[in-house]
């Protein structure tokens, strides 16, 4: 069973993220699933001493220890995203920034809302995934106006997202093909058990 790490990037007080996130998470009955809310993560402002693709894993606080490990964990990631002036939330850029061995050879998802689906935000952090070493998944889900107006008039969210249930299912089918591949990958580039001396 896959791990995957679901980030929500709005830190936003009221968020419409909370919408999708109730939608999606029974779905990924298939999946070991870590919410990772970056409203709730105390993570500085980015300000390490060396990139952290020159230094693995070493981690100078705390919280930027607990969420490595965590995203270590993870065999892929499926991110919310809003988009603000068409582009990704300041939340998931310092996220993004803060680490590199623990997104890299692994598979990265998205679902996106604002306008135009969020479709410009998607955009930018598929070539952050790509710097990052990371597989971004070709399908990923586009939350429209219709579905806000259907949550703004208090339609029960599954209701409001029926629309985008095939574009869910295929992008979890790409997801998890590539958290196969990946995982496979990474298993066998693992050096090999030395004999006892």
């Amino acid at each position: 069973m896959h791990r995957i790490a679901l980030i929500v990037a709005s830190t936003r007080t009221t968020r419409f993220a909370d919408n999708p996130l109730a939608w999606i998470l029974p779905k990924l009955t298939g999946f070991e699933v870590d919410v990772v809310d970056l409203r709730d993560l105390n993570l500085p402002y980015y300000d390490l001493p060396t990139p952290p693709a020159w230094s693995h894993r070493q981690y100078s606080s705390e919280a930027e220890r607990m969420l490595g490990e965590r995203l270590d964990a993870a065999d892929g990631f499926i991110v919310i995203t809003n988009e603000f002036n068409h582009g990704y939330s300041a939340a998931l850029k310092n996220v993004l920034d803060h680490y590199f061995i623990e997104f890299s050879h692994k598979p990265i998802a998205f679902v996106g809302y604002g306008n135009v689906g969020g479709s410009r935000a998607i955009e930018q952090l598929r070539q952050v995934a790509i710097e990052l070493d990371m597989v971004p998944v070709k399908v990923s889900v586009n939350i429209m106006g219709p579905q806000f107006f259907a949550i703004r008039e208090g339609v029960p969210v599954d209701e409001a997202f029926a629309p985008l249930e095939d574009a869910l299912k295929r992008m979890l089918e790409g997801f998890t093909w590539w958290a196969d591949a990946t995982s496979a990958a990474r298993l066998a580039a693992l050096p090999a058990a030395q004999p006892a001396a």
